[in-house]
């Protein structure tokens, strides 16, 4: 018996030196994932920079698939290729790559494959049929490759992607390590070299966000309070998306959804979409909507790493002046999460909002 014993533990040993402690996950063909092959695989392809490529794809997902799961703008995968009204890269890379629009929304190599190819086309299309030869050329590409039809939430967009590479950024994904390291760019702005960005203040109600309106067919005006609704509750949310994604989308007249308030992860900047006087669609509760305020934050809720000290530190801030304004009590049962709500079908900002930290922000 002690024999058998000792040949059984034997075995199990010689089984689990052999078996990686990590295996990556595999991608539809079996074979295992290695991003950083994919984007320097589809860089080389299409001729795009690896880092205007790694950089787009950080800006959208920080470089997570998402399992195929399309954002709120209905955006597929790291490289968020999109398939609503007013914007169809899916359907765009589809017709450059050859790849079927359901593969490049759930196989990660075809996505980035997919939107280098995008990229390129957009690139020969501004320059008579030739690729930038600088990098700091991509910018007015990345710009169009964003699909936003609102000048200065474009020029938001793509300065975040050439902040990235500037800067540079490093994220371990799946166990696999990816870099940007920083580039020095100078880029090459175009049209978007004069556009300004709303400056802080501004329309705005309060003095240190920015203001970028909602379409007027996303929200109902109003004159809270003074039309006897009170604003008494604060609706907490996540974009599923970025953070100019979610800007552009309030401004789509297709998107039938609004916030008031919509927050950057990187260093917690605000833009209001919909004055606080009027009603935003954000609750999936209509009662809900006549006395809340809506604050959306960049990210996804199941990435934990989009809700960083100046996101929580920006929204503490912004939710404690709008308590004050209106007098709202700075407690839980005021101040909530989406999934909160009465009837709601969604879960942001999920279980990886730390709320005890929020609220003694909110209280300090």
């Amino acid at each position: 018996m002690k024999h058998r014993l000792k040949k059984v533990l034997m075995v199990l040993v010689a089984v689990w030196m052999v078996v990686p402690l990590f295996v990556p996950a595999a991608a539809a063909d079996g074979t295992q994932h290695s991003l950083n092959r994919y984007f320097q695989e589809a860089a080389t392809e299409y001729e795009v920079p690896v880092e205007v490529l790694m950089a787009v794809g950080y800006a959208e997902s920080r470089w997570n698939d998402h399992q195929g799961k399309p954002s709120q703008s209905n955006g597929y995968g790291i490289m968020h290729l999109v398939d609503n009204p007013e914007q169809q890269t899916l359907q765009a890379a589809s017709r450059l790559t050859g790849i079927s629009e359901n593969e490049l929304k759930i196989d990660i190599k075809q996505n980035i494959r997919g939107a280098a190819a995008v990229l390129a086309d957009i690139a020969k299309e501004q320059n008579d049929g030739q690729l930038p030869q600088e990098l700091g050329q991509w910018y007015t590409v990345v710009a169009e490759y964003a699909g936003y039809k609102n000048d200065y939430v474009t020029k938001i967009y793509a300065d975040e992607v050439f902040r990235l590479i500037e800067e540079g950024v490093q994220r371990k994904v799946d166990g696999e390590t990816l870099v940007i390291h920083p580039t020095t760019v100078h880029p090459e702005k175009g049209a978007y070299q004069d556009v300004e960005i709303p400056i802080i203040g501004g329309k705005a109600d309060a003095p240190f966000v920015r203001w970028a309106p909602a379409h007027s067919s996303n929200f109902t005006e109003a004159n809270r309070e003074a039309d006897g609704n009170n604003i008494d509750t604060v609706v907490i949310h996540t974009t599923q998306g970025s953070y100019s994604g979610a800007i552009s989308w309030f401004q789509n007249p297709s998107a039938n959804v609004s916030a008031h308030y919509v927050i950057r992860s990187s260093d917690g900047e605000i833009t209001q979409s919909v004055s606080t006087k009027n009603i935003a669609w954000h609750a999936g509760n209509w009662s809900y909507n006549v006395r809340s305020i809506g604050i959306e934050h960049e990210g996804y809720v199941d990435q934990p790493g989009w809700y960083t000290d100046a996101m929580y530190r920006a929204s503490a801030n912004l939710t404690r002046y709008l308590c004050d304004t209106f007098a709202i009590p700075r407690n839980r049962d005021r101040i909530i999460g989406h999934n909160e709500v009465p009837g709601a079908t969604h879960t942001d900002p999920g279980p990886l909002w730390d709320w005890n930290r929020y609220m003694t922000l909110v209280n300090q």
